[in-house]
């Protein structure tokens, strides 16, 4: 059984983007005694409202103990052709997503759904992304300044230890904004977040790591003194998901990347016009205009760890 909010997600995802008579085929695929119109109680004359048919197959699919199935049987269809149409699934993996805080997720590559052996936030593509499929993500682009010269005078094994708390901080601050570390090189990485409000959930997540560095510079297993400086470069798009994150190539991450190595200040974040205006105007007033930048208008803030910064 799924609660309450979750299974109307899912009679909602179904009522938008599949007809009645579609659900009746989807029905029978697996229970042949269904009938859409015999569980609703009425004859094949009258016209099922889509919400109503939708209630009435996932009812069905719960009562006989298919629901995992169907839920495999919904991700397989999208994309394919029923009824002679291509169904097309929009939010369905949004509500993959969702499913996945029952502790199970569907697995595309093994076409199962199976219980999250490890936590749901470690999932790189949330329990819902296909690999091959192009998904709206926002990108952030992540790096130490001045690496080079820590290198040189700390040592690679010392930066090393820097390298995995400086991983272990982000990913702490990621869980309260259901972001994923999609590449780490050591200095630096590729960040990514999906689905509702993705756009202000990074650019909200890039300010609490800007203003709380310093933090993580005064935790006493820090092995070095200096003060480690970081740049951040937000950019939003379509982009085609690969399970193998980093193999992923897109104009959405080198945008991102390219904005946050070549013009953000230390300290600082730099995001593209399409996230400045996705962001509510609070947000939009600690940045300013630098102009283009690969042909792209984007904005600055300026430092945001100074309020906390130690000389």
């Amino acid at each position: 059984m799924l609660d309450p909010s979750l299974n109307n997600l899912l009679i909602e995802t179904i009522a938008s983007n599949i007809k009645s008579k579609e659900m009746d085929e989807i029905g029978r695929m697996l229970n042949k005694k269904f009938n859409l119109y015999d569980l609703a109680e009425k004859t094949s004359v009258v016209t099922i409202g889509a919400r109503s048919a939708a209630t009435v197959l996932v009812e069905n699919m719960e009562s006989i103990n298919k629901l995992h199935d169907f839920i495999k049987l919904l991700a397989e269809l999208d994309n394919n052709q029923i009824l002679g149409r291509t169904l097309q699934m929009e939010g369905y993996d949004y509500f993959l997503q969702q499913f996945t805080h029952t502790g199970y997720f569907y697995d595309f590559t093994k076409r199962k759904v199976l219980p999250i052996k490890t936590e749901s936030k470690e999932m790189s593509n949330w329990g819902a992304l296909k690999d091959g499929k192009s998904y709206p993500i926002t990108i952030i682009s992540v790096d130490i300044v001045a690496n080079s010269r820590l290198v040189n005078k700390h040592g690679d094994k010392v930066m090393k230890k820097v390298y995995t708390n400086l991983w272990k901080f982000l990913r702490n601050s990621l869980s309260h904004t259901d972001g994923r570390i999609w590449t780490w090189a050591g200095d630096g990485g590729i960040l990514a977040f999906a689905f509702k409000d993705q756009i202000e959930r990074a650019v909200k997540f890039s300010v609490e790591v800007q203003r709380t560095i310093t933090l993580f510079n005064m935790e006493k297993h820090n092995p070095i003194q200096d003060y480690i400086e970081l740049r951040l470069g937000i950019n939003t798009g379509k982009l085609v998901y690969h399970n193998d994150t980093g193999q992923i190539i897109s104009e959405v991450i080198n945008l991102a990347a390219h904005l946050e190595k070549n013009k953000t200040i230390p300290g600082g974040i730099s995001v593209t016009e399409k996230v400045f205006t996705s962001i509510n105007p609070k947000l939009q007033s600690i940045f300013r205009g630098i102009g283009n930048f690969e042909g792209v208008p984007c904005f600055q803030s300026e430092r945001l760890d100074q309020i906390l910064c130690l000389d």
